[in-house]
């Protein structure tokens, strides 16, 4: 009776163990599907020479998608690397991830107290893992001076997609970032037969973390399948240079 007890209660324990084993295993393929799925930017910020606290607003934007991420206080910035990740899907509806892709980053340095820019630092770069981690250091961070005198309220962009090499494009997106401020645009490019888009953006100059001044550095990426080859997504960036004209850039 005894042996026949022990048999059942082994026999129970190693169909409990076996049906543990293949969740685990089960968890495990989801998560690796789950990860060939995205590629992360992952903003390594390097700040030195700050003794006092400071906040970090961060922007990234790769594969025609950006995000936005600020911190809390951190006590000492410059005790070593501070690293903010971004995650993205590899695969949208306007364009698929590919090596050499670009993608960029900024890192803004803030005021802990008044949340206000004190510094920022850009990084433009290619995809080197589609599918994986991309490292997007910033360092460097360069001062914007205050004082402008413009009364204006707003700040105009215009991105011109050049399309001289690409005959039969149907869909692209546009992305503008300027001062942690980031818009889009999803444009229907059929019937531009090889002519240059333009794009126009508007934004604000006063902005969550100061108001926009001449100098600052402003981004535009044009994203979409059939810009390749060479690249799906490409970047470029420029200063802010007037607040009475647009502001012209041409992303590719």
């Amino acid at each position: 009776m005894l042996s026949d007890l022990a048999l059942s209660s082994s026999l129970r324990l190693m169909g409990c163990i076996s049906l543990v084993l293949a969740s685990f295993a089960m968890l495990a393929v989801k998560q690796i599907a789950f990860a060939g799925d995205e590629l992360t930017v992952e903003s390594k910020i390097s700040v030195q020479n700050l003794n006092h606290p400071i906040k970090l607003k961060v922007i990234a934007s790769a594969n025609g998608d950006t995000k936005a991420k600020k911190t809390s206080s951190i006590s000492e910035p410059s005790s070593g690397p501070i690293d903010i990740p971004f995650q993205f899907k590899n695969k949208n509806d306007i364009v698929s991830a590919g090596y050499n892709d670009e993608y960029f980053a900024c890192g803004y340095i803030l005021d802990a107290k008044t949340g206000l820019m004190i510094s920022y630092a850009c990084n433009e770069g290619d995809l080197q893992n589609p599918n994986g981690i991309n490292s997007a250091p910033l360092s460097s961070f360069l001062t914007v001076p205050d004082g402008q005198t413009s009364k204006s309220k707003d700040v105009n962009l215009k991105i011109l997609v050049p399309l001289y090499d690409r005959l039969n494009v149907h869909e692209i997106k546009v992305v503008a970032m300027i001062k942690g401020e980031f818009q889009s645009k999803i444009i229907n490019a059929e019937g531009a037969n090889g002519k240059t888009i333009s794009v126009m953006f508007n934004f604000d100059r006063n902005t969550d973390i100061g108001k926009i001044q001449v100098g600052d550095e402003f981004f535009a990426c044009v994203s979409g399948d059939e810009l390749n080859p060479p690249e799906g997504t490409e970047c470029e960036k420029r200063h802010v240079k007037s607040f009475d004209e647009p502001n012209v850039l041409a992303a590719r």
